[in-house]
């Protein structure tokens, strides 16, 4: 492999832009310009289908951000393909190799990645306007199923749930780089617990500005049954796309006898971010950045514990996909998972049902509108002018329909 696209493709990318000013032409990064806040629940009462950015605007978007700007994409396509895995780098050289001849060899490599233009391009639009990195895992198991063009305009729609000034925070997370020192006296155990506890992808993908953007990667959840995860202490977000594309309209399920006719896979991506926002709500994102045990999150405030506590969460769309009644997290008809689950609920509901929330927990809501949306406030699914959901028929029911999990 070529020593400079080594580099390249593995090093961190710790390289300075030019200085960005208007006045020059050269417009800044991660304005949030085209993916904008969605408050209304238009992309909530939609399918895969439906309500996202059209291609053919895709190109817009780079060019607006590539202006005046040649090496931008360079840098950009580097960091959304960033790997240390071995194969990984074998087949980006393919890539570059097969490349060298077109017009544009980054953006020839990204789709290569990809294997499809629109993802590649999507992919692109997405990292300049919002700094959001979505890419393969850095575990290159072939049972590990990769995200598609389809996942990408899911994500496209979640992020654009999320207020800006809220991802802005996310994404000054940077990489634990003194966790080995930081972890040195605690015991062999805890320290193995900790080191095996810590995603591989969080060493990969950090931006010129050091630090590491929020990123999306498919990968394998716990006992290969969680849908996605966050870590404690990271803005990183896994995905078992198996069990995640089990959300998505027209899926059947004989548990809660129903069929979706919406996409319901943005409700659950709305959750993994809302664990992020506890993650680092109150980092400066200046100081340094260790593991779980050592900073201050939303969810072991102990003013915020009681606001957490004392919420009352409806059912729906908690658990949303899952047999409610089973569920240890189920109390007096209520949704009461432990403390950092029911922060992810509480946020996710007042994006998603906040008309439900409004009513069954004012306290929480009121604090959440005040303090963490900064008055920004959503029409949710409640005011869908269809039916999101369809009971099964009967044959559905008892011929076609498929347990859930399986």
């Amino acid at each position: 492999m070529n020593w400079l696209y080594q580099q390249l493709v593995t090093g961190l990318l710790i390289v300075g832009l030019p200085a960005f000013t208007s006045a020059s032409g050269i417009e800044p990064l991660f304005q949030n310009r085209f993916f904008t806040l969605s408050q209304s629940n238009e992309l909530l009462c939609a399918t895969s289908e439906q309500q996202f950015t059209p291609t053919s605007q895709l190109a817009d978007i780079i060019q607006f951000y590539e202006n005046k700007h040649p090496n931008l994409r360079q840098q950009a396509v580097a960091v959304l393909t960033d790997h240390s895995n071995a194969e990984h780098l074998e087949d980006l050289a393919d890539y570059r190799q097969d490349c060298e001849q077109t017009t544009s060899v980054d953006l020839c490599v990204l789709e290569k990645y990809w294997g499809d233009k629109e993802a590649a391009w999507r992919a692109l639009a997405l990292f300049y306007d919002t700094k959001t990195v979505i890419k393969h895992s850095e575990d290159y198991q072939y049972q590990v199923k990769r995200f598609e063009a389809d996942h990408l305009r899911l994500f496209e729609k979640a992020i654009r749930k999320m207020p800006a000034f809220l991802r802005q925070s996310i994404s000054k997370a940077k990489p634990v780089e003194k966790l080995d020192q930081e972890i040195a006296n605690k015991p062999t155990a805890m320290q193995a617990l900790i080191r095996d506890a810590f995603q591989d992808d969080y060493k990969t993908s950090i931006w010129e500005d050091h630090t590491h953007p929020l990123t999306l990667v498919p990968g394998v959840g716990f006992r290969s049954q969680t849908v996605a995860q966050v870590f404690s202490g990271q803005n990183l977000i896994v995905f078992t796309v198996k069990e995640f594309d089990k959300g998505k309209e027209g899926a059947i399920y004989r548990d809660i006898d129903v069929e979706y006719l919406v996409d319901f896979r943005l409700p659950i991506v709305v959750h993994e971010f809302a664990h992020t926002i506890d993650n680092f709500h109150f980092w400066n994102g200046t100081d340094d950045l260790y593991f779980f045990y050592k900073y201050h999150k939303l969810s072991n405030d102990q003013h915020i514990m009681h606001i957490i506590a004392d919420a009352k969460l409806s059912l729906w769309p908690s658990k949303w996909f899952e047999a409610f009644e089973y569920l240890h997290e189920v109390n007096d008809g209520r949704y009461d998972g432990n403390v950092q689950e029911k922060l992810a609920e509480l946020v996710a509901q007042y994006i998603l049902i906040p008309e439900r929330l409004q009513q069954s927990a004012p306290a929480a809501y009121q604090w959440l509108r005040n303090e963490v949306f900064r008055g920004v406030e959503y029409q949710g699914y409640d005011r869908c002018p269809a039916p999101v959901t369809r009971p099964l028929n009967w044959w559905q029911k008892y011929a076609s329909g498929k347990q859930l999990g399986h």
